[in-house]
């Protein structure tokens, strides 16, 4: 790991020591060396799966060894890294091995993110791969008893957090946590600070006070410092030490899938019993106040109670009747018996509930047929609209929903991946001449709804190919015909042809441009919405789907998001599902073939 990580090391030094007095620099160069120390190795798209996956970073190589150690064992591991890239890499390496996973990151939807843990509590499942930042209501993984950090955090409550993923109600075992950091790296640095941090709050919190001027802080180390900090080891080591870890003596013992747990010395745990019985909140003087109350106390409270009822007694004749009114008794003092209302019995609280149901059951009713009435009034006004301009719509209906339902059910649950069957083909080639055989072939391209067809790209190549897609998708938007979620399915071989099969293109209205024409980023639900419709399509004519890789050189874009949306709409029905990445430099780019991977 060293010899691959001196270069970046040494790059990263030569671009950002001139700039350590920055606060910005300095985050985002900490950040850079901690992908560093976790993965250095860079590869183009589409990526090719090897051993060479794992001989590039000694994290992953310490990690193929651990996982190798637990799964025999019956353990079952969360992995926890704070970056998506790192999760992309251990997501491929889960399917090289052969290892069952499920994933959740901030790019995962609400749907399924409940799915992946409802699965991985109830499944079999080896290793649940999180970023440490995600959580949300319900996030109980108790089915785990091993997290591995593959990278620390910057704020350790993060980590302390993440780590009590595993410590939810309903853990019976015991939960070994286990951190990967680099030594001589800046993950050093990071985990001695979060262990000051630590020390600082458990001073503050549980001591209830801290000491000022016996300790100075230590003062923020600069940027420079942090670079530096083991440059020279860095420089003077050759090897990796991973082969020669003995990983039972470190871990400890495991019986029956589960760690042996340490019981600590009853002599400590009955010395701090007693010295939190010494210290506790009852306790003042001498006397324990937590028992029942003395003679003493009864007596001093029926003194207030006599003296509250004698006040309220002289004021009664005083004054307004609504000032007195206002001075309402201390309750429990006086007596006075408040008007209850009467109990209702079981079936009058049944009854009482039926009847809200049925009232909401209908009211839900209503307004529902009251927006049917409308949807239809003007879809009807729509047509006829059409119909007066001559005008053929090429979108594909809303999906059956019994039919939907068919298909879900024969479709394989997604993260216990059956590679087979779940598979997407990634191609190196041009999309808008797709390699297909003697099926038809349908090409698939996002657009908006504003009907105003784009420049350059796959716009520009689909021009070339054929000009109905211009003119279909501008016509469609001026008879109001472009919705979010809506497919635009045509044939495109009026200038170019296959001897065998169809090209046809699927426009699917993912993205939509404001007042101002500026468009929005492809949104999930409407691409999913269009992926349904067009499953339904390609299955009925025994097509495969040929698409562009969507979001390519967009900053920020949910690709994995998109992956797993395709996967689950396309591919796991059993539909050949090919990913095209477009050759820049045509001259040096290799003979296109596709290459499974899921």
């Amino acid at each position: 790991m060293r010899a691959v990580c001196r270069s970046w090391e040494l790059g990263l030094l030569r671009c950002l020591a001139v700039r350590f007095s920055s606060r910005g620099v300095r985050a985002d160069g900490d950040a850079r060396r901690e992908q560093v120390c976790s993965f250095p190795g860079v590869e183009p798209e589409p990526f090719e799966i090897g051993d060479h996956l794992i001989e590039a970073s000694g994290k992953l190589h310490l990690l193929d060894k651990l996982l190798a150690f637990l799964r025999p064992r019956g353990h079952r591991v969360l992995l926890f890294s704070q970056m998506t890239q790192m999760l992309d890499i251990l997501q491929d390496y889960m399917d090289y091995r052969g290892y069952s996973y499920e994933r959740v990151d901030g790019s995962v939807r609400g749907e399924e993110r409940h799915l992946a843990i409802k699965n991985f509590g109830q499944q079999p499942i080896f290793v649940f791969l999180l970023s440490t930042r995600a959580g949300g209501v319900g996030m109980n993984l108790t089915a785990a008893d091993t997290v591995i950090f593959v990278d620390s955090d910057f704020n350790p409550q993060n980590d302390l957090q993440a780590a009590a993923r595993a410590h939810r109600i309903g853990q019976n075992k015991s939960v070994k946590v286990i951190r990967l950091i680099g030594r001589d790296t800046v993950e050093e640095m990071v985990c001695g600070k979060a262990a000051a941090k630590l020390q600082l709050a458990s001073t503050v919190v549980e001591g209830g006070h801290l000491t000022l001027g016996t300790q100075q802080p230590a003062a923020g180390l600069q940027l420079s410092e942090i670079l530096k900090f083991g440059l020279d080891k860095l420089l003077s080591s050759e090897g990796s030490s991973v082969g020669e870890v003995d990983l039972e003596s470190i871990l400890g013992e495991t019986e029956d899938g589960q760690w042996a747990a340490d019981t600590p010395p009853a002599a400590e745990g009955g010395s701090a019993e007693l010295e939190e019985a010494k210290n506790h909140m009852y306790l003042f003087e001498g006397k324990d106040y937590s028992k029942e109350p003395s003679k003493e106390d009864r007596r001093s409270f029926e003194q207030l109670v006599n003296l509250q009822k004698t006040l309220l007694e002289k004021t009664s004749g005083q004054g307004r009747l609504l000032r007195n009114k206002g001075r309402v008794p201390v309750p429990g003092l006086v007596g006075a018996t408040a008007k209850r209302k009467r109990m209702l019995s079981p079936e009058e609280l049944e009854d009482r509930r039926n009847k809200r149901q049925a009232a909401a059951a209908k009211r839900k009713q209503l307004m529902e047929e009251k927006r049917r009435r409308k949807e239809a009034a003007e879809h009807e006004k729509k047509l006829a609209w059409w119909a007066s301009n001559h005008y053929r719509s090429f979108c594909l209906p809303s999906e059956d929903s019994e039919a939907e339902g068919g298909e879900h059910d024969g479709a394989p649950r997604l993260g216990h991946a059956d590679s087979d069957v779940t598979s997407i083909e990634y191609v190196s080639g041009d999309v808008a001449h797709p390699q297909a055989g003697a099926e038809d072939a349908v090409i698939v391209h996002c657009v908006d709804d504003s009907g105003c067809w784009g420049r350059g790209g796959l716009f520009t190549a689909l021009e070339k190919r054929s000009a109905e897609p211009r003119k279909i998708y501008e016509l469609a938007g001026k008879m109001k015909d472009l919705s979010l979620g809506s497919v635009l399915l045509f044939p495109i071989d009026d200038k170019e042809s296959r001897n065998e099969g169809r090209d046809l293109l699927a426009l699917i209205v993912a993205q939509h441009r404001d007042r101002a024409s500026v468009p929005s980023g492809i949104k999930m639900a409407a691409l999913e919405e269009g992926l349904k419709k067009l499953s339904s399509a390609a299955k009925g004519r025994e097509a495969s789907v040929h698409l562009p890789r969507i979001g390519h050189a967009t900053r920020g874009f949910n690709w994995y998001g998109t992956e797993r949306l395709i996967r689950k709409h396309l591919a796991a029905r059993g539909i050949p599902t090919y990913i095209y990445y477009f050759p820049r430099n045509k001259a040096a780019a290799r003979p296109a073939g596709p290459s499974a991977a899921s």
